[in-house]
């Protein structure tokens, strides 16, 4: 017989945060000693109909008694006793009924409450995927206690909470790389590692992993391996990225482009490619720190300021239009060759010290959950995603590289690059959304223009074929702080915005 999906709400509130009290309430009625000691589901949702997990209890948030289940991970369910402090361990077992779905398991296999710990949790876990067309589900019901005095459910006959029905959904499974970054660099060892994690938002079924070759190398020459780690969490896999030789040649530059593979029924999200690369070796003046210009540890809100040559409004008129980009240092091991202690930590432990390259800077907040504008790339388009899957507003790390002039030597002027590596923009469609693989590269030049006040002046290249038709370049000036003349007019076309 077919599970009837039906969502209802319990107007559950329960006055005790998983330590010992005397009353609880429910749907407001007051419970105290009068009514007895009771053990029931507390399975509560936040805003986006994930579990709330022990020892987290939301006061604010009803529990509910059907779950629809539209993720593959470990449910995980709390079953709250309501009682003063036990004075010995409380048992209470429990059955399963399964509709259309065997491969499956709950654990523990008995639940168990003593001294003031009276919240336990069952961990259900489903090891093959469920075909949702056949109204799969799984009933759990609370059926007996060790101790008589504790009943089973709420004194409550309408809403007892002694039973919870998990309604399994389709599940939308998709995956990419984690974070926004799309380069590493190493430094060339032998055995070198870099971890590169997958993201599976909803999780991931692993009979679907059995055979799964996670990446081609598109470009490389070096040789490197590719092994699986145990898995961090059930949203992640990890694999280990391993150098098997050693970086000879100093004036090579060394790269292996890694492109994701498609995984038989789940769709890509965000970061598709990722490169693992050592330039080729420079000689620059270890005492100099160009970078340490454009970027300010201390201010949260530190941004640089840019002008970019653009037909914003696309109207015919090209001119330099202002925005502005957070950045912040690159991070490095201690022993890359262009390291500079960033931090000690206020500790005289060198294990803690934090260390940033001193000829690279990147584009990015430390603002949680937010995002900058490098190269104004907020603005070259009309119809952008906004989520932090697809939108122009992204963080690049590293982003800029710069080698001063006079053979490595000048404080004042020199050479700089966009960090070759490739960004995923894209636009939400009524079904999901679409993005693009952008290549980024580019170069010119920076100077003190004024005592403390950097210009860079820069062409910036970003290449796919079928946004730009191949390779499209704008220009850019870029400043360390506001306090700049405006750039004069450049005598050259230039870019309006386009749809993705």
């Amino acid at each position: 017989m077919k599970a009837t999906k039906i969502q209802f709400l319990l107007s559950f509130l329960l006055l005790i945060v998983l330590s010992a009290c005397d009353n609880d309430d429910d749907n407001g009625r007051s419970f105290d000693e009068s009514q007895g000691k009771f053990v029931r589901f507390f399975l509560q949702l936040d805003a986006n109909n994930k579990p709330i997990e022990a020892p987290t209890i939301d006061l604010r948030s009803p529990s509910v008694a059907i779950y629809n289940k539209d993720r593959f991970q470990t449910l995980k369910i709390p079953v709250a006793l309501t009682s003063t402090p036990l004075e010995e361990m409380v048992t209470v077992d429990y059955s399963a009924t399964a509709n259309n779905i065997t491969n499956f398991e709950i654990t523990p296999a008995q639940l168990s409450f003593q001294g003031s710990q009276l919240v336990d949790t069952l961990f259900v876990r489903f090891n093959e995927k469920w075909d949702a067309s056949d109204d799969p589900s799984l009933t759990i019901e609370l059926i007996e206690s060790s101790n008589p005095e504790v009943r089973i459910g709420t004194p409550n006959t309408q809403i007892p909470n002694n039973f919870i029905l998990i309604n399994l959904e389709e599940v939308d499974l998709i995956y990419g790389l984690k974070g926004d970054q799309t380069r590493i660099d190493v430094t060339g060892n032998i055995g070198e590692e870099v971890v590169i994690d997958l993201n599976f938002p909803n999780g991931y079924p692993e009979q679907d992993l059995a055979n799964f070759e996670p990446f081609t190398a598109t470009q490389s020459n070096f040789d490197f391996e590719i092994e699986r780690l145990p898995n961090p969490d059930e949203s992640t896999i990890s694999y280990v990225f391993r150098t098997l030789e050693d970086f000879a040649i100093d004036a090579q530059e060394y790269r292996t482009e890694l492109q994701l593979n498609r995984l038989e029924n789940s769709e890509f999200v965000g970061n598709t490619s990722l490169e693992i690369v050592r330039d080729a070796l420079v000689d620059r003046d270890q005492s100099l720190n160009p970078a340490a210009s454009f970027y300010d540890t201390a201010d949260q809100f530190y941004r640089v300021y840019g002008a970019h040559w653009f037909d914003a409004n696309d109207d015919g008129n090209c001119q330099w239009s202002d925005f502005n980009t957070f950045t912040q240092p690159v991070i490095v091991d201690a022993n890359n060759p262009n390291a500079v202690l960033g931090s000690d930590n206020g500790t005289a432990d060198p294990a803690d010290d934090i260390y940033y390259h001193r000829f690279r800077v990147s584009f990015e907040t430390l603002l949680e959950n937010r995002t900058t504008n490098p190269f104004n790339l907020r603005r070259w388009f009309t119809n952008e995603g906004s989520n932090a899957d697809t939108s122009p507003g992204l963080n690049i790390v590293p982003a800029l590289e710069f080698f001063p002039d006079n053979d490595g030597t000048s404080s004042v002027s020199g050479q700089v690059i966009v960090i070759n590596q490739t960004i995923t923009i894209g636009t939400t469609v009524s079904n999901g959304s679409i993005s693009e693989q952008i290549k980024i590269s580019g170069n010119g030049t920076y100077r003190e223009i004024s005592p403390g006040l950097f210009e860079i002046i820069l062409e910036f290249n970003a290449t796919n074929t079928r946004l730009f038709g191949g390779t499209r370049t704008d220009f850019y000036r870029i400043y360390n702080f506001s306090n700049f003349n405006d750039p004069v007019p450049l005598s050259i076309d230039c870019k309006t915005p386009i749809d993705l």
